[in-house]
C-alpha cells in the first residue's frame, strides 16, 4: 500500500524558520502488528522449548525493493509453507543457521561460521528447527495444507517481510516473508468540505488563437491585441499548470468574471 511519509524532523532549523518536512508516498505493509506478534509469541516459545530461555525481538513488516530481497535471501536456506491466505517463507541467513545449531548442541559458534557448510545432521536439525517455526505462521498465512515446509532454492513473487531477532542463548534473525500483503480496511475518506477552507492561485487565460513567433518577439509594453466578442468564450481557469475549468470571460458588478461552462480533467 502505497502511504504518505514525511521525513524526520530537522535538529537544526534553518534560519529562516521554515519547519516544513518534505514529504513523499512509499510502499508500507498493511500487515497488522498484531499478527506478527502472535507469529513472534509462537517463534519464542518454539525456541524455548529447543533452546531453554530465550529473548526474541519482532522488528515490523515492510514492502523490501528488489535490491532489498536479493540481499534478505543471497546464501540462506529458504523453506516454503503454503497458506490459505498466503504462501510463508522461513529464511535462515547460513551464519544464522549455525549459531541456531550451535545452541541447539550447546556449543559457541565458531567465528569462522560464515565460511562455512553446514553438515548433514546440522542441515538435519535446521529443517526441524524450520518446520517447528513455520507451525506458527498460521496468524499471516491462514490454515495450511497437510504437505510440510518445503526447502526451495529460491522464492519469488513474495511482497511482505518482517524478522525476529533471537538475542540469547545465541545471536540469529529468522525471516518471515509473505506472498501478499493484506488488503487494508478502509478507514475514512477525504471530502471536499474538508478543503472548503484551502486558498489556491487561479488565473483566467483567454485563447486568442495562434501567431508567427516573429510577431511575438516584437511585442512590447503597450502593445494592444485585439479582442473578438467570439473570444471572450474561449476562456480557461488554470491552477498550477492545470486547467480546471472553461467558460466565458467578462465583467460583473464592475470586477472581472468568469462564468463556468464545463468543468476539466486536471489529470
Amino acid at each position: 500500500m502505497r502511504s504518505l511519509r514525511f521525513e524526520a524532523p530537522i535538529a537544526q532549523p534553518p534560519e529562516n524558520g521554515r519547519r516544513v518536512r518534505q514529504a513523499r508516498f512509499e510502499a508500507r505493509s498493511s500487515l497488522p502488528a498484531s499478527a506478527a506478534c502472535v507469529v513472534a509469541n509462537g517463534v519464542r516459545e518454539t525456541l524455548t522449548s529447543l533452546l531453554g530461555s530465550v529473548t526474541l525481538r519482532l522488528f515490523e513488516p515492510v514492502i523490501p525493493d528488489p535490491n532489498a530481497w536479493q540481499a534478505i535471501t543471497r546464501d540462506a536456506i529458504l523453506y516454503r509453507v503454503r497458506g490459505s491466505v498466503a504462501d510463508g517463507a522461513v529464511i535462515l541467513r547460513s551464519c544464522d543457521a549455525i549459531e541456531l545449531v550451535s545452541a541447539v548442541f550447546s556449543e559457541p559458534a565458531s567465528r569462522f561460521a560464515v565460511e562455512r557448510m553446514l553438515s548433514p545432521i546440522e542441515l538435519d536439525v535446521i529443517d526441524r528447527i524450520a518446520r517447528a517455526i513455520a507451525a506458527n505462521l498460521a496468524a499471516v498465512c491462514g490454515a495450511r495444507d497437510a504437505s510440510p515446509p518445503e526447502r526451495v532454492a529460491e522464492i519469488r513473487g513474495f511482497v511482505t517481510f518482517f524478522e525476529l531477532l533471537l538475542e540469547k542463548p545465541a545471536q540469529a534473525r529468522v525471516g518471515i516473508a509473505l506472498s501478499r500483503d493484506p488488503s487494508p480496511e478502509p478507514s475514512g475518506c477525504v471530502e471536499f468540505g474538508h478543503l472548503a477552507g484551502v486558498r489556491v492561485a487561479a488565473a483566467v487565460t483567454l485563447d486568442l488563437g495562434t501567431a508567427r513567433a516573429a510577431a511575438v518577439t516584437r511585442l512590447a509594453a503597450g502593445a494592444i491585441l485585439p479582442i473578438r466578442a467570439g473570444d471572450l468564450r474561449r476562456c480557461a481557469l488554470i491552477s498550477h499548470g492545470r486547467r480546471l475549468a472553461r467558460g466565458i470571460c467578462g465583467i460583473r458588478n464592475g470586477r472581472y468574471a468568469f462564468a463556468v461552462h464545463a468543468a476539466s480533467e486536471t489529470a
